[in-house]
């Protein structure tokens, strides 16, 4: 759990803006490592969200988040030149396992290499929403969708910790006797502490009216210009993103032969990706708390 970056407020551009906008520029630079796979590009978005996580004072639990995706970003690159083989450049020649032929390629080694740096960018950017967004208020946003879906991933999100920490004092408390119980033993009493528990919270919930049909009210907050900054730079990377792709900017073909484009294009929007996510976080207007406009 210690990798996983949790919600914390603190006074910065991201955590003032609404988190829908939060949430935008987020999934912007998801949106950069979904359409793209060019290493010069995935370098510059990983930059951006590490200039944004900087910005917003959560680099730290961002960085943490890499502990996450550095594994899955290695076994990415060694799973897929063993399960596909493709390429015309042969680094090593496998034996024949079960049926199948082993042949390690450069073509497939590379390809996993970028599908694993893809995975990190994709990680570090939804840890930057989880450190920087409140989830509370985001959740709040799908209120008026589906109000049973946000009350019940709201409570999921709150509740979740608390029982994983009751079973974890269970399993410290049953070491401390001279015969501890076994495992199942202790799953069932986790079990039935988290049914109490969810009893007690459905009684408390129905007390305060949550089990009578109604619509929530909305409310209505005017806009600031932290929501304008980050709402800005998130649609100024989500089109950068969409206008490279669709412009062939950024074109990696692994097969049959690595072909990867570098060229002007490529090195601007590598630089671009940062510089756009570091804008709300430049200049004395960011740091003036949160006036509206």
């Amino acid at each position: 759990m210690s990798m996983i970056p949790t919600y914390r407020s603190r006074p910065s551009a991201l955590h003032s803006a609404r988190a829908g906008i939060g949430a935008a520029l987020c999934g912007a630079l998801a949106l950069v490592a979904l359409l793209h796979r060019h290493p010069l590009v995935l370098a510059g978005a990983l930059a951006a969200v590490l200039v944004a996580a900087a910005g917003a004072g959560v680099g730290r639990e961002v960085r943490r988040s890499l502990r996450l995706a550095v594994p899955l970003a290695l076994l990415v690159t060694l799973v897929n030149p063993l399960v596909y083989a493709e390429g015309d450049t042969l680094l090593v020649r496998g034996g024949e396992l079960l049926g199948r032929h082993f042949d390690i390629t450069l073509e497939a080694t590379a390809a996993g290499a970028l599908a694993g740096l893809r995975v990190v960018v994709l990680i570090a950017a939804f840890g930057l929403l989880s450190a920087a967004v409140d989830p509370d208020e985001l959740l709040r946003l799908f209120r008026r969708v589906s109000y049973r879906s946000a009350l019940t991933a709201t409570l999921a999100t709150r509740l979740v910790p608390v029982l994983a920490r009751d079973a974890s004092r269970m399993g410290d408390a049953a070491r401390c006797r001279p015969r501890p119980v076994g495992r199942l033993s202790l799953a069932r009493a986790a079990l039935a502490g988290a049914l109490d528990r969810a009893v007690d919270v459905a009684a408390a919930l129905e007390v305060r009216g949550y089990a009578l049909p109604g619509r929530p009210r909305g409310r209505r907050r005017p806009w600031s210009r932290h929501d304008l900054r980050v709402g800005g730079a998130a649609l100024a990377v989500a089109a950068l993103a969409l206008v490279a792709a669709v412009a062939g900017v950024g074109r990696v073909e692994p097969y049959p032969q690595l072909e990867t484009a570098a060229g002007p294009g490529e090195i601007a929007l590598c630089v671009a990706l940062p510089l756009l996510c570091g804008l709300p976080f430049a200049g004395r207007a960011a740091r003036l708390g949160v006036a509206r406009v």
